[in-house]
């Protein structure tokens, strides 16, 4: 009797809680390469009509609409800018080519001028030499021929003067036109972004999580991961796949994690009415946490100091005290007594005076800001997103799908800066889409079906947190964005 080879298990069985038995996986999908039991490939396979349907033919439908509906004027508003280059060029060239040939007139006139001066000095030595010789009547047969080749030589000059001029012809090529064929590249992410790595690959890690009141992710680095728990920080190592408890802060409005400071940066309620949020600095290895003083000419002292968010990102932490956005760089413990590392924007530039600033992201090329505008029409706030660059300009500015809770809004720059996902995952109300960098909106759909909790991105790595069905578990996936 034959030995049986080893068993590949469901794909889905395996993320699924440890007290469900896994399936072995009978049934090959040919796309992602993936094994499924009879059960869940039927749904694997509904997943994939639900993305087919609700994305690809959506896109299509609407591509098909911009299509359909252009003219002539459409068309040719497409290459408008590229018309007024060349216009502009035509310009710049006509009034080169004008300045060149005044240019040259001019130095002609100049090399004449001189020649003829030059020349009509020679004459006149030569001239000077004819009446010498014939008042002394001292000329023979050879001064005769000699006085012939001079006069000779001086005529050819003057009608033929020693100017040597040069013109470059021009090309009917001087401006190329031709379509542009774009590479495909790693940075422009796939449309689907984060239900592109649920549909096309296996989890580069899965752990299921014990049952607790874990709190929202925190990655620290590639390899651990923290969780919101009161005074802990349940921090897991994914390489490890082994727990370990750091000290928190409890109550802790934000937490973000410094990379460069190795700490987190904590936002505290003050515990008394009418006073403004805290800032700590918090070790989690040595449970060290001081409050912040920011102390300046320019800036009030800490505990006046009005905070509303902020993130961290490489060396950089940026604050929203008040209406103001401040950009620090945190390169030592002391980063917030030196105002050398400081940056600041006050309303209009940092928002409308009337607005709020929920959230503040950064990442190699961008801000990206939630702001809430009352909207005296409808009579309720509105939250808008606000892509800037890092002089602070408005790139674009669209309305958010929820506006109800925004403090719970994730907001999270993706890898290789390609986009920015909106996710909320609320009892009664879920969304998670994408905006690229051009305002383009990609929603999330397998993200949805499957689950999801919260996400999370650690460099190269995004966290997803997953419900699993029929189990009090969780379980945390780790994909990785490169592959």
């Amino acid at each position: 009797m034959a030995c049986a080879s080893s068993t590949i298990l469901c794909a889905t069985c395996e993320t699924l809680s440890s007290e469900v038995k896994p399936k072995p996986g009978i049934l090959l999908c040919t796309g992602c390469q993936k094994h499924f039991c009879s059960q869940h490939i039927v749904k694997h396979r509904q997943d994939l009509t639900n993305l087919l349907e609700n994305t690809v033919l959506n896109e299509r439908n609407v591509l098909q609409e911009k299509i359909s509906t252009c003219n002539e004027q459409q068309w040719s508003d497409n290459i408008k800018v590229q018309v007024e280059m060349i216009n502009k060029w035509e310009l710049d060239t006509t009034e080169l080519i004008k300045q060149s040939a005044a240019y040259a007139r001019q130095r002609l006139q100049e090399i004449a001028l001189k020649e003829g001066d030059k020349l009509l000095k020679q004459f006149a030595m030569l001239s000077s030499v004819i009446d010498t010789l014939r008042e002394n009547e001292n000329y023979f047969e050879n001064d005769i021929n000699q006085l012939i080749n001079k006069l000779q030589q001086l005529q050819h000059d003057i009608e033929h003067f020693p100017v040597e001029l040069s013109i470059k012809k021009i090309s009917h090529e001087l401006i190329v036109v031709k379509p542009l064929t774009q590479p495909v590249s790693h940075t422009a992410a796939p449309c689907y972004f984060v239900d592109l790595l649920l549909t096309s690959q296996k989890p580069k890690v899965s752990i299921h999580l014990s049952p607790g009141a874990l709190g929202q992710m925190h990655p620290i680095s590639d390899q651990l991961i923290a969780f919101s728990y009161g005074r802990e920080l349940p921090t897991l190592n994914i390489v490890k796949k082994s727990w370990n408890s750091l000290r928190g802060v409890s109550e802790a409005i934000e937490l973000h994690w410094s990379s460069c400071l190795q700490q987190f940066l904590v936002l505290l309620p003050s515990g008394q009415n009418f006073r403004p949020n805290e800032l700590y600095q918090s070790d989690p290895y040595s449970g060290n946490t001081k409050e912040i003083w920011a102390k300046s000419a320019n800036l009030q002292s800490s505990w006046s100091r009005d905070y509303k968010t902020l993130t961290c990102f490489k060396e950089h932490v940026l604050l929203v005290v008040g209406d103001r956005i401040e950009k620090w760089l945190a390169n030592d413990p002391d980063w917030h007594t030196n105002e050398q590392s400081y940056t600041g924007w006050s309303p209009p530039i940092s928002c409308n005076p009337q607005d709020k600033i929920k959230c503040i992201r950064m990442n190699d090329l961008y801000y990206a800001l939630l702001i809430e505008t009352y909207d005296y029409q409808s009579r309720a706030p509105v939250l808008y997103f606000h892509l800037r660059s890092h002089g602070m300009s408005t790139l674009y500015c669209m309305q958010t799908d929820y506006n109800k809770s925004p403090d719970r809004m994730r907001l999270i720059s993706l890898s290789n800066e390609c986009g920015w996902l909106f996710f909320f995952c609320g009892e009664n109300k879920h969304c998670c889409y994408v905006l690229d960098n051009d305002g383009k909106r990609y929603d999330q759909n397998i993200v949805l079906l499957s689950n999801v909790t919260d996400i999370a991105v650690q460099n190269n790595l995004i966290f997803l947190r997953k419900k699993v069905a029929n189990s009090t578990n969780d379980v945390l996936e780790i994909y990785d964005w490169q592959k």
